[in-house]
């Protein structure tokens, strides 16, 4: 128990080696909740779980018979999974929206039905607000959003923006490029637009929305700032290498399409065209719905102080964990 006010809940998470799901199950057993983690390999190596009070469970959201011992005795779920290089799918390893989003939720609502879980949350994207140009990402997660509200469990989608973080895969790494080049190279046109959000605040509201059951439906998990990815990589930049002037190199769409063509066809697909649009032609602003704020109360962290937490604070040449 918490201050009296909150019981300590055994709480599982799909997907907790990921971005989200390392930052999720670190915040959840900070606040006292007994966490485990859902992962393929029985005894995993994550730097920012190490000295957390946290359990491991091997198992495969695409293999449901994997689930049952992982979803026994826990009180909420939160389905954080993804497959590997994200967003580019593996067709030959079943690493796809269709195998992983859609068909690995519904086999975890299964579960959690049959294990008499109390709380659903699932993560979903920001993108699903704006679902065009068609997409099997999209349609794989409208899915699974139906699926999980639809379970009969006290459930909330939380529909996240693009998260930065100094341990993610992308934004880190362009980070150290922009202190010892000022190349900047933008895909596509860049004038999507975005709202970014920091991991931490991203694990706060899933926090929050476990401890909370009366928060269902959908929740736009959002910053403050809106802006157009071009903005946001120089952003990015700037925080990295403060000054630093840069040189914008805007990738053309046909260019890129063309090398998701090749990339795709390789035995371990690099690039997709499904994931340049993916990446290059979804508006994820944040216009419409309920947001932080009023399903939380709590008003996630303006961009450029998230990316002097992120960036800033990493000196030249050290690596991310």
């Amino acid at each position: 128990m918490r201050s009296g006010l909150l019981l300590r809940m055994r709480v599982l998470i799909t997907g907790g080696t990921g971005l989200i799901g390392r930052h999720a199950a670190r915040a959840l057993a900070a606040r006292g909740h007994a966490v485990r983690v859902l992962s393929r390999r029985a005894a995993p190596h994550v730097s920012l779980l190490r000295d957390a009070p946290v359990a491991y469970h091997q198992g495969d959201v695409r293999l449901p018979d994997s689930l049952p011992a992982a979803f026994e005795g826990c009180d909420a779920v939160v389905l954080s999974h993804q497959f590997q290089n994200f967003p580019v799918e593996n067709p030959r390893r079943a690493e796809t929206f269709d195998a992983v989003d859609r068909l690995g939720t519904l086999h975890c609502v299964r579960a959690a039905q049959a294990a008499g879980v109390r709380r659903l949350v699932y993560v979903s994207g920001i993108a699903l607000n704006n679902p065009n140009p068609p997409h099997p990402g999209i349609r794989a997660k409208l899915s699974a959003e139906q699926a999980v509200l639809e379970s009969g469990i006290p459930s909330v989608a939380l529909r996240v923006n693009v998260v930065y973080a100094s341990d993610d895969k992308y934004f880190s790494r362009l980070a150290r490029a922009a202190r010892w080049s000022p190349l900047l190279p933008i895909l596509g046109r860049g004038q999507t637009r975005c709202a970014p959000v920091h991991v931490d605040d991203v694990a706060r509201a899933i926090a929050l929305a476990v401890e909370r059951p009366e928060v269902t439906g959908l929740v736009n998990v959002c910053g403050p700032d809106e802006v157009t990815w071009r903005a946001f990589m120089l952003a990015v930049a700037q925080a990295a290498a403060p000054r630093r002037r840069w040189i914008v190199l805007p990738i053309p769409q046909p260019l890129l399409m063309l090398a998701g063509a090749i990339g795709e066809r390789l035995p371990t697909p690099l690039f997709s065209r499904d994931a340049v649009t993916f990446i290059t032609q979804f508006d994820q602003s944040c216009r419409t719905g309920r947001g932080c704020e009023e399903a939380f109360g709590f008003r996630p962290q303006p961009l450029a102080v998230g990316l002097r937490a992120a960036f800033q604070r990493q000196s030249p040449g050290s690596a991310s964990t």
